[in-house]
């Protein structure tokens, strides 16, 4: 199962809602009791909570470390996690590069060596195909061993790499740090997207691939995961950043997560570049399509 997967980010559902309602409640009362200012310090003091105390869940668990990484992986994925750190590492100094950004301490990875697991810890049926998540502050993927088939462990890591997964799991993670959650959830996943086209080749091309008569409008992109076709909105957000790309030159993506970062309104952030709104983004993407 090689083919594109559906790749959720910080909206799914954790199993430990409660974990999340205390977080979300403390993080409510520091913002009203310190003022937005504090927002990013608060948000990411969030994120951190949330990934230690996922940490703490797998405690029992074996580990591998790097200065940027902690890989938690079942006994039988032990000849896994240093493909996958691999991967992450070069990940890492491709995409702190390029974001002008290092998150703070140690990124948590957690292995699961079957689909049936990794659902579980997400509440997921049987019937859902995830290769990867980010949510809350760490990245959880499928053991590649259970997806990808391969002669030995040197091909396994080439082709792990070359299907983008921990470019496109990192680019979320950064960008949810860096911004503060300040984003658009398409822009996310069409700048994730984005990262695989340009490091790995895994994501191709939006251009040609989208009929105007049947795309989301950007407001009903914003409801991502209620979408019937959410294939077509993966396609749809990666068509709009190759847009912001076109309209907006070589800079244009960091001009904007870096406005976003900041504290701009997405609008404002698309002023820095050219566009004066959203919805004049998606009248000038829907003229550039045709």
């Amino acid at each position: 199962m090689i083919g594109k997967p559906a790749l959720p980010l910080a909206d799914s559902r954790h199993q430990s809602r409660a974990q999340i309602a205390v977080i979300s409640l403390a993080l409510a009362l520091t913002i009203f009791l310190l003022g937005t200012s504090l927002w990013p310090v608060a948000y990411r003091g969030a994120l951190q909570i949330s990934r230690w105390r996922l940490e703490q869940q797998l405690s029992s668990w074996p580990s591998l470390t790097s200065d940027h990484y902690i890989i938690k992986y079942r006994p039988q994925d032990e000849a896994i996690a240093p493909l996958v750190l691999t991967a992450a590492e070069k990940a890492y100094h491709l995409l702190t590069r390029e974001a002008n950004y290092t998150p703070p301490g140690q990124i948590l990875v957690v292995i699961y060596p079957s689909s049936a697991e990794l659902n579980a810890v997400f509440g997921w049926s049987a019937q859902e195909s995830a290769l990867g998540v980010y949510w809350g502050g760490a990245i959880q993927v499928l053991s590649p061993s259970a997806w990808i088939e391969a002669r030995d462990s040197w091909q396994l890591g080439q082709i792990f790499w070359a299907t983008g997964l921990m470019v496109h799991e990192l680019s979320h993670l950064i960008l949810d740090y860096k911004t503060a959650g300040n984003y658009p959830r398409w822009f996310s996943e069409g700048l994730a997207q984005y990262r695989e086209q340009q490091h790995c080749q895994a994501a191709q091309s939006a251009y040609h691939d989208l009929d105007p008569a049947l795309l989301y409008t950007l407001p009903q992109l914003e409801q991502f995961n209620q979408l019937d076709n959410e294939q077509l909105a993966y396609r749809q957000s990666l068509s709009l950043v190759e847009y912001l790309v076109a309209a907006g030159g070589p800079n244009a993506i960091s001009t904007i997560v870096d406005s976003l970062a900041g504290g701009a309104t997405f609008s404002q952030a698309l002023q820095k570049i050219g566009i004066s709104s959203p919805a004049a983004l998606e009248q000038k993407w829907l003229a550039w399509l045709k």
